[in-house]
């Protein structure tokens, strides 16, 4: 198992090791200035005690002093030092002229030294003690009392011998080689920590960065980071980095699952499910085969999400998905385009294949009971099949194609199959007067804004407006819920944002009412294409307390989130960057509601009607109003409650602490004078 260290300990281990090394070192070096002081400090010492010795014999022979008193000069010298001893020996030259000594005659003949000494050499040894041995060499001012030599020769030699210990070194040697060994000490730990450091904390730090430079570079989010090192800090990093690494890539795994596939059912979403449309054109056109395009509609689903509940609806659309995903290939694609409309791809199969798969599924689906909490239902669904190439050769065609097969087998009866047929206009020539007459409301400029009041619960105070479209048509106005789908199926949809929003803004501006939020639908269409930020900016510039709060929101359907959330996400980013906030509709419809409070960065979450209008009545209603409640607020977000449409409903919703609310009994949709 791999042991690691400490940063602390590192720095710990290495100035031990530089101080052991220093210390070693300064051992060695000790014994070289001990050597060196024998060698030369010693001399230097030496020579100077004897220079002064033969000084004051020389003095004292000037003037004439006998023998004795020469011994007695001797024996003062080596009282001044007690540990030092001076001895001087007449050479046979002296002795012959002035008589010699016994003892310096045995010195001279038994000690060798001595005997070096006096033919000229000067001599420092021992280790212990120091002797050094000085030969007096005849000078020409010594000739006149020693008339039997001549210069060069030798008079005689002085013997100074003391202990090692009293050597003295002088001051600047000291200062040197202090400062020579702390220059030294300081190099080698800054060596040694440069080396470690550089060994085990920055070259793991750069193949880090560089690691962090290659994911980057690359967006290898499964790429994980693998540093040499021995410190545990640098592997902690290594590792919590990783960690991270773990869940940005959970994270950008889920979006991407988001932004594919339909979080209720798990299924392709229509952007996935027209990728895949495309690319089996492509295959088809070069293997040249025929496939079948089908669009499924399931009869009666707004019955059941109005009588059972969205949540219910949700559980059915789960089930349904089930039984189609039972009864097709693997090879086959299945895909839900939103709400309760599916669509399936079937490669490499014509027209008469694809009717026997899809009379399967409608037989299963209809035999099938499907399960809810208090109840068991049976359902059926209409098909529409288009044929590549017969019913057309493009995404446009087959989706048209199917989706006009689709609403013939609805207006059939339901719970059948058709074929697109080119022939057949019947059902074309519906939906395009439809079509005809919403396009004629927005040239005769009929879509008309009504604004629908939002109170403060716990003040009664007006909050603000929701901004409904509405049609008019003579002396009636049309609801949005009766042409809004058509006007989507047929690209309509942001043309009537467009009108609406610039129309409310300009209610707003009249009636100078800043200081209030206005609501906005806004399809996905709108939001991604829409030029709605530079409307809204241009609208607030006339507001004359104009801060960067623009106090205009704008209301995202859960149904509509579910097709692009990566890139609804960072629209709500930069959009809110402009002062713009969002509000999530119509939320509890569905299973991932919950999944978007953690994804998108909304201001206000408006709980379904579904759950609200019987929430008096309704214990199961009250608890979903009150979890939903809690959970938004301690996302940082307000709760708005639709479909008030009592007093009774109002108390309960102060009393879960929902924020504001909307609905009939607070005010219906009008038109603001």
């Amino acid at each position: 198992m791999k042991t690691y260290t400490t940063y602390k300990r590192l720095i710990a281990k290495t100035v031990i090791l530089s101080l052991l090394a220093s210390l070693a070192i300064a051992f060695v070096y000790g014994i070289y200035i001990k050597q060196r002081a024998i060698d030369e400090l010693a001399r230097v010492d030496a020579r100077k005690t004897s220079r002064l010795a033969f000084e004051a014999l020389y003095s004292a022979m000037e003037k004439g002093w006998s023998k004795k008193e020469l011994d007695s000069i001797i024996l003062r010298l080596n009282q001044v030092e007690p540990n030092m001893h001076i001895s001087a020996y007449r050479s046979p030259i002296v002795a012959e002229l002035f008589g010699d000594r016994k003892h310096d005659k045995q010195v001279r003949e038994h000690d060798p030294v001595v005997a070096r000494a006096m033919l000229g050499e000067e001599i420092l040894s021992g280790d212990e003690e120091i002797r050094y041995l000085y030969p007096i060499i005849v000078k020409q001012e010594c000739i006149f009392c020693h008339t039997n030599a001549k210069i060069g020769d030798i008079n005689g030699v002085l013997d100074v011998r003391f202990p090692v210990a009293n050597l003295k070194i002088s001051l600047t040697t000291m200062v040197n080689s202090f400062i020579i060994f702390f220059v030294f000490f300081t190099i080698l730990i800054f060596a040694i920590l440069y080396f470690r450091l550089n060994t085990l904390l920055v070259q793991p730090i750069n193949q880090f960065i560089g690691l962090i430079q290659e994911i980057i570079n690359k967006n290898d989010m499964a790429k994980r980071v693998s540093l040499k090192t021995k410190i545990l800090e640098v592997k902690n990093i290594e590792n919590y980095f990783n960690k991270m690494l773990d869940s940005m890539q959970d994270y950008y795994e889920k979006l991407q699952e988001l932004s594919d596939r339909d979080y209720l059912t798990g299924l392709y979403n229509r952007r996935k499910f027209e990728e895949f449309l495309s690319y089996e054109i492509l295959r088809s056109l070069r293997h040249q085969h025929k496939f079948t395009v089908i669009m499924i509609d399931l009869d009666n689903f707004k019955y059941i999400n109005d009588t059972y509940g969205h949540a219910s609806g949700d559980l059915v659309l789960k089930e349904v998905t089930d039984i189609f995903k039972h009864n097709l290939r693997n090879a086959d694609i299945l895909a839900r385009l939103g709400g309760d409309e599916f669509a399936i791809i079937l490669p490499e199969t014509p027209y008469e294949n694809g009717y026997i798969v899809i009379e399967k599924l409608r037989s299963r689906l209809e035999s099938s009971m499907i399960s809810l909490m208090i109840d068991k239902i049976s359902l059926t669904a209409s098909f529409g099949i288009a044929e590549y190439p017969e019913q057309g050769e493009s995404i446009e065609s087959l989706l048209t194609g199917s989706d006009l097969a689709m609403y013939k087998a609805k207006k059939s009866g339901k719970n059948t199959i058709a074929r697109a047929d080119q022939n057949d206009q019947e059902i074309a020539a519906e939906m395009q007067k439809k079509g005809e007459f919403i396009r004629r409301a927005i040239d005769e400029d009929r879509i008309e804004p009504f604004f629908q009041p939002i109170y403060d619960i716990r003040t009664n105070e007006l909050f603000g407006y929701e901004v409904l479209a509405r049609i008019r048509d003579g002396q009636r106005y049309m609801p949005a819920g009766q042409f809004i789908e058509i006007a989507e199926s047929l690209g309509l949809a942001s043309r009537i944002d467009h009108i609406v929003l610039v129309k409310g803004l300009e209610t707003r501006t009249r009636l100078a009412m800043w200081d209030k939020k206005f609501f906005f639908n806004l399809s996905s269409h709108s939001l991604f294409t829409g030029d709605y930020v530079s409307i809204i900016k241009e609208h607030c510039t006339q507001n004359p307390h104009a801060t960067v709060e623009t106090n205009v929101v704008i209301e995202i359907l859960e149904r509509e989130a579910i097709h692009n959330v990566n890139a609804l996400i960072t629209i709500i980013e930069e959009t809110k960057e402009q002062g713009i906030g969002f509000a999530l509709d119509d939320f509890g419809s569905g299973f991932s509601s919950f999944v978007y409070l953690k994804y998108f960065d909304t201001n206000y979450v408006k709980i379904d009607g579904e759950f609200v209008k019987n929430i008096v009545v309704n214990e199961k209603d009250r608890i979903f109003v009150k979890h939903i409640n809690q959970i938004s607020q301690e996302f940082g977000k307000e709760t708005i409650a639709e479909y008030v449409e009592d007093e009774e409903t109002l108390n309960v919703l102060k009393e879960l602490g929902v924020n504001y609310a909307q609905g009939y009994y607070l005010g219906k949709p009008n038109q603001l004078s």
